[in-house]
């Protein structure tokens, strides 16, 4: 069982995927159930035989630990869980996908960065803050910076509900600005997740003006057509 409470998620979608090989930048070799499953499912690799290959030196730390290649419009989505599995932060994570067909011709590409609510300050006193993983936390996507850093605090998701409707599941909650500063911005994304932790579509929310610090911002997401089992949920925006 993956602890997700903890943890982060990403999603990176591609107008022009197609069935076949993916080599996705980071991971392992492993494969689980049919996109579409129902809730309550196990499985941590969807679709069943779709192999991924690690591009070696790219993921210092960080582990594909599940995924989910989604069909979708105008093309599919991938949704992955990463988890950090060093004993340090890692910092402005992203992922890189290339697609492949069946004989094996590239076919296309796609990035993101993860998503994971903590925020670090660099120790180089310049007062930078940057989003980070932290050590053990599950998140979505590659590469990432190894850099000398101290928690700054978390853009916290707290009250979470899911609320279902004739358009699907929307979720509802708040966030909580424990960065010590304004962040301009604010999003959140939350991840529906099966019964292992496997991410299997995204909602999210935005907001154009400020969150100042140690204020809150409530929140109402778009909706997804399989609200899982439970859900993980980050907020992110932009600090100076």
């Amino acid at each position: 069982m993956l602890l997700v409470a903890s943890g982060a998620v990403a999603v990176l979608g591609w107008a022009g995927c197609s069935a076949g090989r993916t080599a996705v930048d980071a991971g392992r070799s492993e494969a689980g159930a049919e996109a579409g499953a129902p809730p309550g499912d196990d499985r941590l690799f969807v679709p069943e035989g779709l192999p991924n290959v690690n591009q070696d030196g790219q993921d210092v730390g960080l582990v594909l630990v599940a995924f989910t290649l989604a069909p979708g419009s105008p093309g599919p989505s991938f949704y992955a869980a990463v988890q950090n599995v060093s004993s340090a932060p890692l910092c402005e994570a992203g992922m890189m996908i290339a697609f492949y067909d069946l004989n094996n011709q590239l076919v296309g590409s796609a990035a993101s960065v993860f998503q994971s609510g903590h925020f670090y300050a660099l120790t180089d006193g310049s007062g930078a803050i940057i989003p980070c993983i932290a050590p053990g936390q599950v998140v979505h996507l590659f590469p990432s910076f190894n850099v000398d850093v101290v928690p700054a605090g978390d853009l916290a998701v707290t009250g979470l509900e899911a609320v279902s409707g004739a358009g699907g599941t929307t979720y509802r909650g708040t966030v909580a600005n424990q960065i010590g500063m304004s962040a301009s911005s604010p999003e959140v994304a939350v991840f529906p997740l099966n019964g292992v932790g496997r991410p299997v579509g995204m909602a999210t929310a935005s907001a154009t003006a400020d969150l100042a610090a140690g204020s809150t911002w409530t929140f109402e997401t778009s909706a997804v057509d399989d609200p899982g089992t439970g859900q993980a949920a980050f907020a992110a925006g932009s600090v100076p």
